[in-house]
């Protein structure tokens, strides 16, 4: 990821609205699946560290991972501890020590996203869990994926066959911010109508990370409460589309 974003989500993302209700989700489904006592948790890809820094209680280690040295300087500035700086596919964790690992908008940028999940579902104890977050519909395709040097985007049923691939078995999958689905594919469009087609190379961080990510604090606390009302639906009725995916896993027991 380009530099320039890592130092603008660490400015923005403890309070921008895609951020703080994505994290809701996720602290939501991982207070469900918490044990008397805590456990080991791990973030891949931790980038600058806001998922650490509000980890929900209850755990008795959370450590966290990254490629990018820059991206866990930002976790030290939080400071935060237990980082390590290694590859999504090759944790230096052992076999069956983790209770819980999350990837949080992580195998989208790899090329090898099914060796990162294998390597994850090695370090997950039998019975432990596995949470993902990967950007939904490859038509939704935007310079807001090139930006974020994405791979790819992906459809329900792909998600399903790689995590079972992966070994895990699926406890809970569903799309999450909806209500700007219509939005997304319009924009997402008109873009392409625009340029006629995809761009090959990464578009300059400069030129659009403020116009991607700053909005008025007015519009952002509406979308936070409109993440808010949308989780109190999508956990519990399907929903057939979103602008992201939410998959919680299972490594089976022997």
């Amino acid at each position: 990821m380009d530099p320039e974003l890592y130092r603008r989500f660490y400015e923005i993302e403890d309070r921008f609205w895609w951020s703080v209700g994505t994290r809701r989700v996720f602290f939501q489904l991982i207070d469900s699946i918490r044990r008397n006592g805590g456990g080991r948790a791990l973030d891949v890809g931790c980038g600058t560290g806001v998922t650490l820094q509000e980890f929900p209680a209850g755990w008795g280690l959370v450590a966290g991972c990254d490629y990018s040295a820059l991206a866990l300087s930002f976790c030290h500035e939080r400071g935060l501890q237990g980082l390590v700086r290694c590859d999504a596919t090759q944790l230096p964790f052992a076999s069956g020590s983790l209770d819980l690992v999350t990837a949080l908008d992580v195998i989208e940028h790899l090329d090898g996203d099914e060796a990162c999940l294998r390597e994850i579902t090695r370090a997950c104890r039998p019975g432990g869990h596995v949470l993902i977050h990967v950007p939904a519909f490859q038509i939704l395709w935007s310079d807001k994926d090139e930006l974020n040097h994405h791979r790819r985007r992906y459809h329900r049923r792909e998600l399903i066959a790689l995590v079972e691939r992966c070994g895990l078995g699926i406890e809970q999958m569903f799309f999450i911010i909806t209500f700007l689905f219509p939005i997304a594919l319009l924009r997402a469009v008109a873009q392409r109508a625009l340029r006629g087609s995809r761009p090959q190379g990464p578009v300059e961080a400069s030129t659009t990370v403020d116009h991607l990510y700053q909005i008025p604090a007015a519009v952002n606390r509406l979308m936070i409460g409109l993440m808010d009302l949308e989780r109190r639906v999508v956990t519990r009725l399907p929903v057939p589309f979103g602008m992201s995916l939410v998959c919680l896993a299972r490594k089976p027991t022997p």
